[in-house]
């Protein structure tokens, strides 16, 4: 398996219409072949049992809310194949293209992980 994972500090106010972006990229993804997608709302960010939390390393500004973005795909290659179908080379590229009005995209935390071992 392999996920891309994105972390998107969205206004408050920006919230509903950036989840309804979201799903419609989503659904996009998976009919070109991601095996899911999903975005997630924060539920507890200061983290547990003597754990750092998500706010130990993002700054977070009162009026906004951290979303959690996370698509997977068989392998690093179908990961590949389907933004090449999309017309992108990145996930970030393609959700740049559909959200930038909404999020700063500079401040966007994204990261992938694997369960094949690393070479």
């Amino acid at each position: 398996m392999y996920t891309v994972i994105c972390l998107f500090r969205v206004k408050k106010s920006d919230v509903e219409e950036f989840v309804k972006m979201s799903r419609q990229t989503g659904e996009l993804l998976k009919s070109h072949g991601t095996l899911e997608h999903h975005i997630c709302y924060a539920n507890e960010l200061t983290g547990r049992q003597g754990s750092m939390g998500i706010l130990n390393l993002i700054e977070m500004e009162e009026d906004e809310e951290l979303l959690l973005g996370q698509s997977i795909f068989k392998n690093e290659d179908h990961y590949y194949e389907v933004m090449k179908q999309i017309g992108c080379n990145d996930i970030i590229q393609y959700l740049n293209q559909h959200i930038k009005n909404i999020v700063e995209m500079s401040r966007v935390v994204t990261s992938s992980f694997t369960t094949e071992t690393p070479q």
